[in-house]
């Protein structure tokens, strides 16, 4: 089964705007942690506070989620995770280690010849914990493959958990992703592999999709695709594809993420656009004539998902405008008690709406008796 890794604590909450309050953050956990999401990380732990909070959060979590906490490089923040996981057995380790040569040698201002050792040097240690070690390569996609073997050959001695192959950036495309996941697990078959991705050219579930098909066994994703820049995967699109396409099985249901996904956009205020596939309020909406009257006939002719896909129940609802189905707008005047006027009426209301775009049904009725000197105000 594959591995749901929810990133909305951490990574979601790096974007821009978002409330990145504590009182939010708890409301978000206490949600992830009635939910079958396999593991949520909780954030990274560089001072006792950190500690202090990350402690609460993991009050809010199941016993079978593995709370994950990303951890530089470095001694202390190593040593404070270890110290919790005395406390929290289901406490999971992921080590941050920077691959390309821009981050290594510039960010961190590392020779690669010391950072090896170092790398070696923190998982020799962290193997004589019994915390477990997951290990994410960030900026892998901006790796040679050639660099990249030589982390993969010091990775592969210890007893890794997962390993996340991180599209930092977002430059990556389906077709390189999935050529790169296929390239890793054939390099070190008995590691575990994830899915990170960003959506800087909007690619992010595609190339968590590409990931799955070629060796992936956990993702990692965001409630909303919330997350820096552009954002990050999001839950509800990956989860959607999944369930009508029934390709891989899943540890939580598409309704489940969906009302997830609704409670959280509700608790961040977060407006999201119209046609964000799965949660945008235009994905059950068909304004043009053409549709309307396919959807009336079978509910599948104009749509792949429905609302029983996520278990939600709607009436039928028809946008009304000039371009509507003519079925549809004759409806709505027998409603007015204008059956007789219709043909005149819709006539009027198309042809005046290619210049007027707002014009409502009303307002077209209004305006069609009034220069017909047929208006309820007897002008």
């Amino acid at each position: 089964m594959l591995s749901i890794q929810d990133n909305t604590l951490r990574d979601g909450m790096q974007q821009f705007g978002i409330p990145k309050n504590l009182l939010v953050k708890r409301e978000i956990i206490k949600l992830l942690g009635k939910s079958k999401i396999s593991s949520v990380e909780i954030g990274m732990c560089t001072t006792d506070q950190d500690k202090i909070i990350l402690s609460e959060r993991m009050s809010f979590l199941s016993n079978s989620q593995s709370a994950v906490i990303l951890t530089r490089l470095k001694q202390p923040d190593i040593s404070n995770v270890v110290s919790l996981h005395k406390k929290f057995n289901n406490i999971a380790l992921k080590l941050l280690v920077p691959t390309s040569k821009l981050h290594v040698t510039q960010k961190l201002q590392f020779d690669y010849q010391t950072y090896f050792l170092l790398i070696e040097k923190y998982l020799t240690q962290l193997q004589y914990s019994s915390v477990n070690v997951d290990v994410c390569l960030e900026d892998a996609t901006r790796t040679p493959y050639n660099l990249l073997e030589k982390f993969l050959d010091i990775i592969s001695k210890f007893n890794i958990r997962f390993l996340t192959l991180a599209d930092t950036v977002g430059c990556s495309t389906p077709l390189e992703y999935g050529h790169l996941f296929k390239h890793v697990h054939s390099y070190i078959p008995n590691v575990k592999l994830s899915a990170h991705c960003h959506n800087d050219l909007g690619l992010a579930t595609a190339n968590t999709l590409a990931a799955i098909q070629n060796g992936a066994q956990q993702i990692e994703t965001t409630l909303l695709g919330i997350g820096e820049r552009a954002g990050n995967t999001s839950l509800d699109e990956i989860m959607a594809i999944l369930t009508k396409k029934k390709t891989q099985k899943v540890p939580l249901s598409l309704p489940e993420v969906y009302f997830l996904s609704k409670s959280v956009q509700h608790l961040l205020n977060y407006s999201l656009p119209p046609t964000k596939p799965i949660l945008g309020s235009n994905i059950f909406k068909h304004e043009s004539g053409i549709h309307q009257d396919g959807t009336l006939k079978n509910e599948h002719m104009y749509q792949y998902l429905i609302p029983s896909d996520i278990d939600i129940s709607i009436p039928e609802y028809f946008p009304i405008s000039a371009i509507s189905s003519s079925k549809v707008l004759n409806a709505q005047l027998k409603t007015r008690h204008l059956d007789d006027k219709a043909d005149q009426i819709i006539s009027f209301y198309k042809t005046l709406s290619q210049v007027v775009d707002t014009l409502t049904l009303d307002e077209a009725i209004e305006l069609y008796n009034f220069t017909r000197k047929d208006s309820i105000w007897n002008f």
